[in-house]
């Protein structure tokens, strides 16, 4: 009995032998794993790099087949395929420039394309120079290829913003600001005339162009900082520009309402008042006295306005600062940034209607002296 069936199990073994022979040289071996090792050029927009890579001609023709072997538009190379990918993010798109499978050689125009620039924001963000990352590269939707470009090995620097083009954005923005501020010290820029309780005309700042040229700064900064990382020109959203009109709105419904009262620059040339474009000497505690203040005191109007503007201002740099983009305000937060400027502006009126009552009276009491 135990021969039969060792006899039986060595027949089965026989039968079975081509079938699982046939079985396993039918299975193909795995391909060859490439290994990035070199990277050449650097990592920044709209730079070309060269990237170095072992294993390269022998991955291609296995995974291709025989078709990868030809040359000319009608070949069929995954090399031509693969993407860069920075900190395990393909970059969408970006395929090689040229490919050379004998040495290993691929090259790559580093570019922000309507496929990657959202993981382009990822990569810059947040704001520096420089930054270590892992570089790789691979076919999209696949695990990259082994690299020696790591975080640890601190080979692969990703240039955020260009400290050359950076030092020129800030000489402008610093031209503009400090003409700006020389203005503002020395001239009624940022100011308005007003008549005080003796009836004698004076200046003061005006919170309206207070906000428009914070947040004609603050845009235009930003601006500069996005376009210098990213490339990008098309930043601005419908919301930025939103509360800029808000800001402009605000600055020129404070000017209708202050030409609906009396004429303070009549006034101050009948007064012999050449002087009208300077401004007098002021101080920091004037000028937060008179932003959040009108002539009655402290005021709640103009003081909530200034409140939201300052801190509209802080998310705003927050966010372009951690995520190199133009925040989106919602248009809850627009309605309420438009109901306080327009408290502010219906503050006015009652200024003006007083200006006007003491400029009656200062006339009437300088009909009196005469008669």
């Amino acid at each position: 009995m135990n021969r039969f069936v060792v006899q039986l199990l060595a027949c089965l073994l026989v039968s079975l032998s081509p079938a699982v022979w046939a079985q396993s040289a039918a299975t193909p071996a795995p391909p060859p794993v490439p290994h990035v090792n070199a990277l050449i050029g650097e990592l920044e927009i709209d730079r070309i790099i060269e990237v170095h890579i072992d294993r390269l001609a022998d991955w291609n023709l296995a995974i291709g087949g025989p078709a990868a072997t030809r040359t000319g538009p009608a070949s069929v190379h995954p090399a031509w395929q693969l993407v860069p990918y920075l900190d395990g993010r393909a970059l969408t798109g970006v395929t090689p420039l040229a490919v050379d499978l004998g040495q290993g050689r691929l090259q790559f125009h580093l570019r922000i394309t309507a496929q990657n620039r959202d993981t382009w924001t990822h990569l810059l963000s947040p704001l520096t120079f420089q930054r270590a990352v892992q570089f790789s590269v691979g076919l999209e939707q696949v695990d990259p290829f082994a690299t020696d470009l790591t975080l640890t090995s601190r080979r692969a620097l990703l240039t955020v913003i260009n400290w050359r083009w950076l030092l020129a954005a800030v000489l402008i923005v610093a031209t503009f600001s400090l003409a700006f501020c020389a203005l503002a010290m020395h001239t009624t820029l940022l100011m308005e005339r007003c008549k005080l309780l003796d009836g004698t005309l004076s200046h003061r700042f005006s919170l309206a162009k207070v906000q428009l040229a914070l947040w004609f700064f603050v845009i235009f900064s930003a601006f500069l900082v996005i376009w210098l990382a990213t490339g990008n020109l098309d930043s601005l959203n419908s919301s930025i520009v939103a509360t800029l009109s808000i800001s402009a709105g605000t600055a020129l419904g404070d000017t209708f309402v202050k030409a609906a009262g009396p004429s303070t620059a009549t006034a101050a040339l009948q007064a012999g008042n050449k002087d009208t474009f300077l401004a007098p000497g002021w101080t920091a505690r004037r000028f937060m006295r008179e932003l959040v203040s009108d002539d009655e005191g402290c005021s709640i109007a103009r003081f909530q306005m200034l409140a939201w503007t300052v801190a509209l201002v802080i998310v705003f740099l927050a966010d372009v600062f951690d995520d190199l983009q133009m925040p989106v305000f919602g248009p809850e937060l627009l309605y309420l940034l438009g109901l306080s400027t327009g408290t502010y502006v219906a503050h006015r009126l009652p200024e003006v209607q007083r200006d006007r009552q003491r400029t009656d009276a200062a006339s009437q009491a300088a009909l009196q002296r005469v008669s």
